[in-house]
């Protein structure tokens, strides 16, 4: 892409998987990880920490990356580079003073990620709420106000880790006494199933896309009960509420905006016979963006995630948003299961099933994308070296459904909790 030809961008992250999507179509796109993984195998340009250091301590921290000698070498090899994170933050911002940053200011980002926060801001869009207190308001009072079953949620997290189910008292009793003195909301609880959406506020306007269904609390696969472990990107959602999603995510989009954001962000959502319900915003790309980008790579689309670079870096681009946000209302053939380590404590994996599998766990071929597999095929991505509790352990991707049998079969192909 000749408006991009003399441009290098280090994308810096934990895991290599949070930088793809672009590194086929940016020619100086350089990834700076601290996981070792297959998919480095196909990546032109990278530094792997620990596959550099094997026996180096765990953490998960892309400040602390930037520190590391050697990653400093990796960055001194390219002349005033642009950097993109999955997730901005202050000190990364203080240690690049705040220069050639491809996300939105760390600001921002904490304003619309704290879940406290968007119960002022939307509060047309969020279901019945209550910020409280633990250590004075009661499950009595809560339970007056919203009935013996509600959803206790902190400000901050990630992958149902600081989502909590309170069915009775206790329930609420083992929260409020591990969380005492610490503020929350309580929300009333909505049956419903949930959905994730990625959206991109550019200068012509809000886009919107990547509708995917949630897949959440499969305990064998999480260690909470709202964990999100997957993605069906064949939503069959009627057309109404795939409307009134994009209105939601155009509204959010444009109050991003009138904010000084620009660039992705995402948003949950639980929808049921009686309306929508925004859960939670991300103000910065969504797990889901690297895949969403190959999907749209194999439609013919302009990637989302090139957009947003295009906006952080002021090029000129052209894009038909109409057409764009039409596409929302496409189902795609695609599903995702992610295996999590659900132990309280980290755990030695190998990696021995990375690639294009049939389902025997048989392999055809090497690959590392959507873009890879057939009908029946799986893409089978595997992480390795210890992986702290919650942490991704593997993942599945394929164009048909992923099924219970399947997916504990291969859980056991790869010696998983084995005593």
């Amino acid at each position: 892409m000749n408006k991009l030809d003399n441009i290098d961008i280090i994308y810096v992250t934990n895991d290599p998987e949070r930088a793809l999507g672009v590194e086929n179509i940016i020619p100086n796109y350089h990834i700076l990880c601290i996981d070792d993984s297959y998919i480095l195998n196909f990546i032109k340009s990278y530094y792997s920490l620990k596959k550099d250091k094997p026996n180096i301590g765990i953490f998960r921290n892309s400040n602390k990356l930037l520190h590391e000698s050697d990653a400093k070498k990796f960055i001194k090899q390219f002349k005033n580079p642009y950097f993109m994170f999955f997730k901005i933050a202050p000190n990364i911002e203080v240690t690049l003073n705040h220069k050639n940053i491809l996300n939105t200011k760390a600001v921002l980002n904490r304003k619309y990620e704290n879940k406290l926060e968007i119960v002022k801001i939307f509060k047309d869009l969020v279901p019945e709420t209550k910020i409280v207190n633990l250590e004075k308001d009661t499950y009595a009072s809560l339970k007056n106000i919203f009935g013996t079953k509600f959803v206790i949620q902190f400000q901050g997290g990630q992958s149902g880790n600081t989502t909590f189910f309170i069915k009775n008292e206790d329930d609420y009793y083992k929260i409020s006494t591990r969380y005492a003195k610490r503020y929350a909301k309580a929300v009333r609880f909505i049956d419903g199933e949930y959905y994730t959406l990625n959206g991109v506020v550019t200068r012509y306007g809000i886009l919107t896309g990547n509708l995917t269904k949630q897949i959440t609390g499969v305990s064998y696969l999480t260690r909470y009960e709202g964990g999100t472990v997957g993605n069906d990107w064949n939503t069959k959602l009627s057309i109404k509420n795939k409307g009134l999603l994009q209105n939601a995510m155009i509204n959010i989009g444009n109050t991003l905006k009138y904010d000084k954001y620009k660039g992705m962000f995402g948003a949950d959502f639980i929808v049921n016979d009686t309306g929508i319900y925004l859960v939670e915003i991300n103000a910065r790309e969504n797990a889901t963006m690297p895949t969403f980008s190959k999907i749209q790579q194999e439609k013919g689309e302009i990637p989302f995630k090139l957009i947003h670079i295009l906006e952080f870096l002021n090029k000129e681009y052209s894009i038909n948003i109409d057409k764009i946000n039409k596409s929302l209302f496409d189902d795609y053939n695609l599903n995702q299961l992610i295996i999590r380590n659900i132990k309280d404590y980290a755990i030695e994996m190998e990696s021995n099933f990375n690639g294009i599998y049939n389902r025997n766990f048989e392999k055809i071929k090497d690959g590392y994308d959507v873009t890879s597999i057939n009908k029946d095929d799986l893409l089978l991505l595997q992480n390795k070296g210890l992986i702290n509790p919650n942490i991704e352990i593997a993942r599945i991707q394929s164009r048909e459904k992923i099924d219970e049998d399947l997916v504990k079969k291969y859980i056991s192909k790869i010696g998983l909790y084995k005593e």
